[in-house]
């Protein structure tokens, strides 16, 4: 897919919107927007869902088939070099350690953090749950689609994404109302039903749902396009109407209902970004491009960064928020250009290789099979 200036907008808005959000323990401003940060992590996840989603029904819709090995190739060299680099300096670099530990090295390398994970004891490198919750998704969801669409239409994925839905509503409740007893209650819920996948996947499976109509109902996909800018104020709405239902955040209306109607808003913002006639689309935010583009880079790092500026130079920018602002921001915006350039882009680069030369292998093949013929 064509990189859309809408899409690397939100990009844009999602990251900034989480390195917020963990930037309030450092004294940044901006408190009211910042406290409501993890909602850009749900955007991310709607994000990745339409982005792969569309992928995947793609190649199917278009060739009748799915390159499951090709397809987790890609998406190895997509996020393993950084991350993996990223997770090496944690492991070598203990002062590089934001929290008070790190879980076993073999839950990172399974990507199961977010399902064991000790933030009493172990809360470094944390912010990998979310990773881990897209990780379990690109395992799972390609081989999923493989099964039911040589069965069936659209019809059954709609049906299983809102069934699926339904059972992450009843398992939040389940565990709100049966297995958290603790006060305060956030440890054992961030644990127990904030990391989880099973408990997490309203986001990811809004963005498919996206994507479902996008490649396998085009007029429909292209009603939307046409009245972009009247689902963005409807999305718009229904956002303002999560940011109010999680004004008890623990609650049990927000734990049930709250992740799939904000998920439902996020997904309107996103499929408006789609076009280019939108309001996102047409809004030019200087660096936004920039931003979106070493997002993966900032998510992996910012944490670390602002940990270190913290103990080194925590004590010359204490008190003035808008300074803290600038020199954490900055010194993400550093580290992260360095991922980015030493480590993400050339990965990227030798995948485009790697998969363009085992395209060409391919045809190639197929034409000799073809004449054989």
């Amino acid at each position: 897919m064509n990189r859309l200036p809408g899409l690397d907008l939100l990009r844009a808005i999602a990251i900034v919107w989480v390195m917020l959000f963990h930037g309030l323990r450092y004294g940044t401003p901006y408190r009211d927007f910042s406290v409501l940060g993890w909602m850009g992590v749900d955007l991310f996840f709607v994000l990745s869902g339409f982005l792969i989603g569309n992928q995947v029904f793609k190649s199917i819709n278009k060739r009748k088939e799915l390159n499951i090995g090709e397809f987790y190739i890609s998406r190895a060299f997509r996020i393993l070099p950084a991350y993996f680099t990223v997770l090496a300096i944690y492991v070598l670099v203990p002062i590089s350690q934001e929290g008070r530990g790190l879980q076993p090295l073999w839950q990172f390398f399974s990507f199961s953090v977010n399902l064991f994970i000790d933030i009493k004891n172990s809360n470094t490198f944390s912010h990998v749950w979310s990773l881990c919750v897209e990780e379990h998704f690109y395992l799972i969801f390609p081989l999923i689609v493989l099964l039911i669409m040589k069965r069936s239409g659209t019809g059954l994925v709609i049906f299983l994404s809102l069934l699926i839905v339904i059972i992450g509503m009843y398992l939040r409740a389940d565990i709100l109302l049966n297995q958290i007893d603790t006060i305060p209650i956030y440890r054992d819920y961030v644990e127990k039903i904030y990391f989880p996948s099973y408990t997490r996947l309203d986001g990811l499976l809004a963005g498919v749902l996206l994507a479902t109509l996008k490649v396998f109902r085009p007029h429909f996909w292209q009603v939307l396009l046409t009245n972009s800018n009247k689902v963005l104020f409807l999305g718009g709405l229904s956002l303002a109407l999560s940011i109010w239902i999680f004004k008890d955040r623990f609650g049990l209306m927000a734990t049930v209902i709250g992740f799939p109607i904000l998920s439902i808003s996020l997904a309107l913002i996103v499929a408006s970004a789609s076009s280019t006639s939108s309001i996102l689309a047409k809004t030019k935010v200087p660096g936004a491009y920039v931003i979106a583009t070493l997002a993966f880079s900032y998510y992996l790092t910012h944490k670390s960064v602002f940990h270190l500026v913290k103990t080194y130079g925590g004590e010359l920018i204490q008190g003035n928020g808008y300074v803290s602002f600038f020199v954490y921001g900055f010194s993400a915006t550093l580290v992260a250009t360095v991922l980015y350039l030493s480590v993400e882009r050339p990965f990227l680069k030798l995948r485009s290789e790697f998969l363009n030369r085992k395209n060409t292998r391919h045809y190639a093949n197929a034409e000799v099979s073809h004449s054989n013929n």
